[in-house]
């Protein structure tokens, strides 16, 4: 019997996790799209993961939306921020939440580097883990124009300069890859350049920054569009497609943890759509600044570097796709 769901997720009674690695499914009909013809693919009670994009930039650069944060600002005074709620910090997530980002898909247990991360933000700020409240938004609602009911959000939502044009980002906090994921025996194992890759089938995430990825850059022939990394990941063993593309991390667990003839193929590297994680706020949210400097701590006292490493082990070798 599935453990009751944390206080913040009882207002959301769709959201029931069931597929493997999660535990409930969103009970909604999901649509495929299949961009290189007409057709229609119904799938029916799937799991939602969490969409995410990365870059290969090996130190994060300045969002494109922080520059406030270039003023020196004073941290643990909780008091003197503007908050959604006074006294507390509201975080947002989506539902569910994907490993080693978060574990048990609870992000208040602290564990995992997101939910780490954001618990040592919050204590450079001021405050307790109780003051620490977490809710729901949906990923794509987080970085589309509006209002936000959220004082930050965080789920690898990567900082792009369209997203900026709707809300504000954070300093990148971590800069990943995007790997390509195969069965074992795919010949998808034999490419070695993108170019190589652009004859296979393509299952991806619309929306999503690997989708620019795989449609800006690998250009294949031919790309299935499904509403959710789950179900292009149940594709790609169903053998829909040959191969996705999904962010480094995600990409291990898949393989290690959940789908044992699903391979790691290769590397991509960075296609400039990304330029790192963030955390998101309102657009021109005044918290911006002090979140950055918070990170900018955690960076100097090598908290953020003791985290990559406790959550986010690099693979084993794997090639790196060239041109």
């Amino acid at each position: 019997m599935p453990s009751p769901l944390p206080p913040w997720r009882q207002s959301h009674p769709g959201w029931r996790m069931s597929w493997g690695f999660i535990e409930g499914a969103r009970m909604t009909h999901s649509r495929i799209r299949r961009r290189s013809t007409l057709a229609l693919i119904g799938m029916a009670a799937l799991a939602a993961l969490t969409l995410s994009a990365c870059s290969s930039s090996a130190t994060p650069a300045a969002s494109p939306s922080s520059s406030a944060s270039a003023e020196k600002v004073t941290l643990g005074d909780p008091a003197k921020l503007k908050l959604v709620k006074d006294g507390e910090l509201t975080v947002h997530v989506d539902d569910p939440v994907w490993s080693p980002w978060f574990i048990d898909n609870k992000p208040e247990n602290g564990k995992g580097f997101e939910s780490a991360l954001t618990y040592a933000v919050a204590d450079k700020l001021g405050f307790t883990k109780d003051q620490v409240k977490w809710g729901y938004t949906a990923f794509a609602a987080s970085f589309t124009p509006g209002p936000k009911n959220f004082d930050l959000y965080t789920q690898e939502v990567s900082i792009t300069d369209e997203r900026a044009k709707a809300v504000s980002f954070s300093d990148p906090y971590y800069v990943s890859r995007s790997v390509v994921i195969t069965k074992d025996n795919s010949p998808a194992l034999e490419a070695k350049s993108v170019a190589d890759l652009a004859k296979y089938r393509f299952g991806t995430v619309a929306g999503t920054t690997q989708d620019s990825y795989i449609t800006q850059t690998i250009k294949p022939q031919d790309v299935l569009s499904f509403d959710t990394v789950a179900l292009s990941t149940q594709a790609l063993e169903n053998g829909q497609v040959d191969a996705i593309v999904v962010d480094l991390q995600i990409g291990q667990n898949v393989v290690l943890n959940q789908f044992k003839d699903l391979k790691i193929a290769g590397l991509l590297k960075d296609n400039g759509v990304s330029k790192g994680m963030g955390f998101v706020f309102d657009l021109n949210s005044p918290l911006v600044p002090y979140v950055d400097e918070a990170l900018a701590e955690l960076r100097d006292d090598g908290t953020i570097d003791k985290l990559e490493k406790e959550w986010l082990p690099l693979p084993e070798q794997v090639q790196e796709y060239t041109q």
